[in-house]
């Protein structure tokens, strides 16, 4: 970031009153008080990570527009925001795909490789962590990323079952998932403090969502704090 950027990013985070409206837009307003939770130290929030999530989306669009974007970053992902998997997994309870059903519907896409490389959501692990799930059917794998490095195979269980329950409301056939696998990998970039995880999800789901190679560490997460303040106030990923 230049000297200005910043500056700017600096102002966000420390000089906004708790209820200015910093932006509106995805039929959101992004206020003070949101923008406090990429300070550094704190805990992020909902809102902001499915701005975060929103402005990914818009990229994407944008990516299969511009042909100098590489074929491999131009990946066709279904995005899901943070209260998905609350709903899919009844909070923690089970399964529930009735609360779900109508999710991919609503954004015109399909849970099938003929629609989607990636059905993409953030998972909130007992209102203290956030983690990342991924449905990555150019892998055939079900993924999830967690920054402290714990397992959670019955986040993957869910997935699995969701996606064979899409395909067959709304495609009227069985999907064979026998040759998928499960991928929880530990050579990630991990937190060394007990407040980033949100940070560290925002940016899984940013290279996941291009196909890049994770290359940061918690040593950026200062940076990428300013850097998602800037985003967010701007409408529009950097």
């Amino acid at each position: 970031l230049s000297k200005k950027e910043n500056e700017e990013a600096r102002r966000l985070l420390y000089d906004t009153e708790p209820k200015d409206v910093v932006i509106k837009k995805f039929q959101v307003e992004l206020l003070g008080e949101d923008m406090h939770t990429l300070r550094d130290g704190q805990w992020l929030n909902d809102e902001v990570i499915n701005f975060q999530i929103k402005m990914m989306m818009e990229r994407m669009k944008r990516n299969f527009d511009n042909k100098s974007v590489p074929a491999r970053n131009r990946v066709r992902c279904l995005f899901f925001n943070t209260f998905f998997y609350a709903k899919l997994s009844d909070n923690g309870r089970g399964y529930n795909y009735k609360s779900v059903r109508r999710w991919s519907k609503k954004q015109r896409l399909l849970v099938h490789e003929s629609s989607v490389d990636k059905v993409i959501s953030p998972v909130n692990v007992s209102d203290t962590h956030w983690c990342l799930a991924v449905i990555n059917f150019q892998k055939k794998r079900f993924e999830y990323y967690d920054s402290l490095g714990a397992d959670n195979y019955k986040c993957l269980e869910n997935l699995k079952r969701y996606v064979g329950d899409e395909v067959k409301n709304y495609r009227g056939e069985d999907y064979d998932l026998s040759e998928w696998k499960y991928y929880i990998p530990k050579n990630i970039p991990e937190q060394k403090n007990g407040c980033d995880c949100g940070v560290f999800t925002a940016k899984y789901a940013d290279y996941v969502s291009e196909n890049r190679d994770f290359n940061f560490s918690q040593a950026d997460m200062p940076y990428f704090r300013r850097r998602m303040a800037l985003e967010i106030a701007r409408g529009s990923m950097l």
